[in-house]
């Protein structure tokens, strides 16, 4: 006759299965957010490498995959999935909660601007407002609007503008040179709003620097969000 099984292994064989389960739940999650992390990755990459082509009239690169704005957002849903985060949001938002009904029914708050859906609710380029703290990050070319309205919050005072349709390349000044001794973090060009041959001084030394570039078509807040969120993205790549 066979022996009955050994109590205590029918209750580690049952905790060895539990324990599989939420290993299962939870490599799930890291796999999917690995997942839209490289999709995003590959995006960014294609479109440099499409931008790329067209400035130097190159043979563009085969489009594959979803474009940087389809990344980031399943970027952003994997990340919501993840209930430690999720957890973090309910606590910030419990915590604004309670600062707007401190300052009382009279006092009035400044309205915050909208959040890009691209980036709500998850942290706005960390990576590349920690390398602001000792760096700039230049905007190349003509604002057809106000600077103040095209800058997101907490980024504007970090940015230097250059407007080379009103000066042409002397605008760019030693900025190549400072791009080379490693003290601008980041560039973006508005390339609907200059001219490539005023760009291409400031572009070179990105390349060769290995400095991050994006472009920002006319300078719209919509376009600098998403010049940010691919130098976010490039900066995580390092």
């Amino acid at each position: 006759m066979t022996e009955p099984a050994s109590p205590i292994d029918e209750l580690l064989e049952s905790l060895r299965a539990a324990l599989a389960a939420r290993r299962r739940d939870g490599a799930a999650r890291v796999e999917r957010v690995e997942a839209a992390l490289g999709s995003y990755r590959r995006a960014v990459e294609q479109q440099l490498a499409s931008e790329f082509a067209a400035e130097h009239r190159l043979k563009a690169p085969p489009k594959v995959g979803v474009n940087v704005a389809q990344a980031a957002e399943l970027l952003r849903d994997a990340l919501l999935e993840l209930p430690e985060l999720s957890r973090l949001l309910v606590r910030a938002e419990a915590l604004e909660h309670a600062s707007v009904e401190s300052t009382g029914p009279t006092t009035q708050r400044a309205p915050k601007s909208p959040p890009s859906p691209l980036l709500e609710g998850v942290a706005s380029w960390p990576r590349l407002r920690a390398s602001l703290v000792s760096q700039k990050l230049v905007v190349i070319g003509a604002l057809s609007r106000d600077r103040s309205e095209s800058a997101p919050d907490g980024i504007g005072e970090h940015i230097e503008w250059i407007d080379t349709e009103r000066d042409g390349v002397h605008a760019l000044g030693n900025l190549p040179q400072r791009i080379r001794q490693g003290r601008v973090a980041a560039v973006i060009i508005l390339d609907r709003a200059v001219k490539h041959k005023h760009s291409e001084p400031a572009l070179a030394a990105a390349r060769d620097a290995h400095v991050p570039t994006a472009f920002a078509g006319q300078g719209g807040r919509a376009s600098l969000e998403r010049a940010l969120t691919q130098l976010e993205g490039m900066l995580a790549a390092r």
